[in-house]
Parts: C-alpha cells; sequence; structure tokens
C-alpha cells in the first residue's frame, strides 16, 4: 500500500464564468457554520443544540489577488451581477513509497456577490493585495474529482459526499 501526504499548496488561479482568468490569489473559503436550535425534551439528560440540516450561516470569504486587470475589476465592481467563480487549485503530495511527488486537484465553485473591495496602494516596490470580500448562495467543493460537499441556498439543496440531505425537505414542501 502506498503512503501520500499532502504537504503543501503548489498554486491556484481564479476564473470568472468559467473562462477569464482573475489572477493569482490566496483565497480564504467560506467557513461552513450549520445553524442550531436547542433542545429540551423529557427523556434527554440535559438540554443540547442540534443542527438545523441544510440551514448554513452566511458563507463568507475572501480574496486577495496579486495580480488583476480591468476585466477583473469590472467584475469586481458590479454589485447587480453574482459571478461564478471556480478556483483551482493543485495540492502537492508525496509518495513514500515510489519517492515521488504527485498532485491532487481542487477546485471550488462559488456564485455570490461581492460588497467589498479594497484597492491596491501606489506606493513604489509595494507588493500591496487588492482584497475582496464576498458572500456565497452557492459553493462546490471537489477534491481529486470527486464531489465533497454542494449547498445551494436559492434551489434548497445541501449535498455531502454526493447525498442530498434536503431531498426529503423539498419533496415535503413540494419543491
Amino acid at each position: 500500500m502506498a503512503f501520500e501526504y499532502p504537504n503543501v499548496l503548489n498554486d491556484a488561479n481564479v476564473y470568472v464564468d468559467g473562462k477569464t482568468w482573475l489572477g493569482k490569489a490566496e483565497v480564504t473559503l467560506p467557513e461552513v457554520s450549520h445553524k442550531v436550535v436547542d433542545m429540551q425534551v423529557m427523556g434527554v439528560a440535559g438540554g443540547m443544540e442540534v443542527p438545523l440540516i441544510g440551514h448554513i450561516d452566511k458563507l463568507k470569504g475572501t480574496i486577495k489577488f496579486k495580480s488583476i486587470d480591468k476585466e477583473a475589476l469590472k467584475v469586481l465592481f458590479d454589485s447587480s451581477y453574482s459571478p461564478l467563480l471556480d478556483i483551482r487549485a493543485a495540492i502537492q503530495k508525496y509518495n513514500v513509497t515510489t519517492g515521488k511527488m504527485g498532485y491532487i486537484p481542487v477546485k471550488a465553485t462559488i456564485k455570490g456577490f461581492f460588497y467589498k473591495t479594497k484597492l491596491l496602494g501606489f506606493k513604489q516596490g509595494s507588493d500591496e493585495t487588492s482584497d475582496v470580500e464576498f458572500e456565497a448562495h452557492y459553493f462546490k467543493l471537489e477534491v481529486d474529482g470527486e464531489e465533497i460537499l454542494e449547498i445551494d441556498k436559492f434551489n434548497y439543496i445541501y449535498r455531502v459526499n454526493g447525498k442530498d440531505l434536503l431531498a426529503e425537505v423539498r419533496a415535503a414542501l413540494g419543491m
């Protein structure tokens, strides 16, 4: 059996609407935090918080661009438009048995609104970034070609490892 250790992010790119390259960036993906309800019922030894399945708090994230162009700025400033971001990364891995390096593709697909943009400063020799903050209403994470998580707030979808945890709720609601 080969043991492989993921050890470093080799590189990443950000694309908009599946085609336009937005640049090299440092991306903080949204934190997935479930809404919870307090459960205090007879027969349970104490109260507890229980997740409200599929109901997720705000999916906020940031992108810090090291390179940017005018097409990217047009997307980032248009608050009337919710672009589809495609963030692709290569995680470098080391195979102990073969002694060779390989890569794990990671893809995050995000659809949401940009609500805050910090522009680059004008300072000679500066390595400042252009930072943008967004809130996603759609988020999908794929690792090595396999779907791990998909959240679609408007279409009432919460899928983990291919299993849609809200399918029964949609059926009950007539959706």
